[in-house]
């Protein structure tokens, strides 16, 4: 709870998005462009490649920032399926047509049939394994923000265990903490009070600086101090005395 979060742009190039993006296209082009080429004939793969970027990067980022969070993350795991069948279908079609006239019609003197089937599967196979690589990395992202909400939401809670419950407190709600014995009680903004079997010691070791024991049975929370003399400071209200070897700072 009390570990800190980083910021998701610090996995960025420069901390860009977009020249990030620019960078992964880039790579990704070239690399398969290389990883592609046959007996060395880099142009005509350089060139293919190029035909195939537009509709993967458009069926990639239709995923990752409409369809993922329109119903994967909402769990709607059916109509995701669905839908990105449908998506990907049509990307397969569209590829295979950009395939057939602006690549094949290049570089090959004997055109196979528009719609092969076997073309199609073939750009679909090929999309969906780009769109489900960028997906993982997407889900991952996803995942991390939420566990920074969490830690962001979490972070500087305390618990009390009072009346058989563990109660989650922010320290900013507790006005000041009155020890008696065995026991403590905890005054809280919203007027509640609670009462947990511990030491004064012991509730004083999850506080935060503003917190000052003034007493051998007060802490007292500095923020909501609304006036105070050598002797003794008011909160709420109420005139809590102040330890004769306690030297207030405020």
């Amino acid at each position: 709870m009390r570990q800190k979060a980083k910021s998701l742009s610090n996995h960025y190039l420069m901390q860009s998005r977009i020249l990030t993006h620019v960078a992964f296209w880039v790579v990704y082009y070239v690399a398969f462009s290389f990883l592609w080429a046959n007996d060395g004939n880099y142009y005509k793969s350089f060139g293919l490649e190029f035909v195939l970027m537009p509709v993967r990067i458009s069926t990639a980022y239709l995923t990752m920032y409409y369809l993922i969070p329109k119903f994967l993350l909402k769990e709607l795991v059916t109509k995701f399926l669905f839908t990105y069948a449908g998506v990907l279908i049509i990307a397969g079609i569209l590829q295979r047509v950009f395939i057939y006239f602006f690549h094949e019609a290049f570089f090959y003197s004997h055109l196979l049939s528009l719609w092969q089937v076997e073309g199609v599967v073939r750009s679909m196979v090929l999309v969906n394994s780009t769109v489900l690589f960028l997906s993982a990395i997407k889900m991952y992202y996803y995942w991390r923000e939420e566990s920074y909400k969490n830690i962001k939401i979490n972070e500087g809670l305390i618990e009390i265990r009072s009346d058989k419950r563990t109660y989650r407190v922010k320290p900013s709600d507790i006005q000041y903490i009155e020890g008696l014995g065995n026991y403590v009680t905890f005054y809280l903004d919203s007027r509640k009070v609670l009462i947990s079997y511990m030491s004064l010691k012991e509730a004083n070791q999850n506080l935060p600086d503003h917190f000052v024991r003034i007493h051998k049975s007060f802490i007292v929370n500095k923020d909501w101090i609304e006036s105070y003399t050598a002797d003794n400071v008011e909160v709420k209200g109420r005139i809590l005395p102040i330890g004769k070897s306690i030297i207030l700072e405020m």
